[in-house]
């Protein structure tokens, strides 16, 4: 913890320098991303924990901030990948769960809107295909049921109107064929009775 000064006697290390035993000089510099934990006559240089970091001659290590990270013994935090996120202090990065999503050095994951969906440590947001929904904050898009239909980033299923019908994750309805009738929301044509008829299209016999 001190130096030979001008060889007449020990002076105390300054703050950023340490000697384990005695030294000719000023002592030994404190690298970045360690620490001597002291202000001065420090015999030791300590590495930074992980989530902390340090630049040279320091006497104590400063705290990451949230959206960044380091490992142990670093000089500078590194901002999180897009995807993951972090609290501050973090020594790792965390993925946004499905039906989230985060930008590179994102302190918190934002929620899918409706219409679209995301996997786990998404950048982004996609749009549900036709045929399909979703409500906010979805990891996946949920076929229509039969008898309805969706465009592309829908929330919900329209039915399909009278004279119309659709299978299960339609992206449009089929109108009936002639002599075919069928209801709102209908997944399949009635054929007419004997005696009854109905141009293409229609709702009734």
């Amino acid at each position: 913890g001190t130096y030979v000064a001008n060889k007449t006697g020990c002076v105390d290390c300054p703050s950023g320098y340490y000697a384990p035993t005695a030294q000719t000089d000023e002592g030994l510099a404190c690298s970045a991303g360690d620490h001597t934990k002291v202000e001065s006559k420090a015999t030791t240089c300590t590495a930074c924990n992980a989530g902390t970091f340090s630049g040279d001659l320091a006497v104590n290590c400063s705290s990451c901030t949230a959206g960044t990270y380091s490992s142990t013994r670093s000089s500078a935090c590194t901002d999180c990948d897009s995807g993951k996120y972090s609290d501050a202090g973090a020594a790792a990065c965390v993925a946004c769960a499905g039906g989230s999503y985060s930008a590179a050095g994102a302190t918190n994951c934002t929620k899918c809107v409706g219409g679209t969906y995301s996997n786990a440590g998404a950048a982004v947001c996609v749009a549900c295909d036709s045929g399909t929904y979703s409500e906010a904050a979805s990891s996946t898009c949920t076929k229509c049921d039969a008898g309805t239909w969706s465009a592309g980033a829908a929330t919900n299923c329209t039915l399909c109107g009278g004279g119309t019908y659709s299978n299960a994750g339609a992206a449009s309805c089929i109108a009936c064929e002639n002599g075919h009738f069928s209801d709102l929301g209908s997944s399949a044509c009635t054929k007419c009775e004997a005696g009854k008829f109905s141009a293409e299209g229609n709702a009734t016999a």
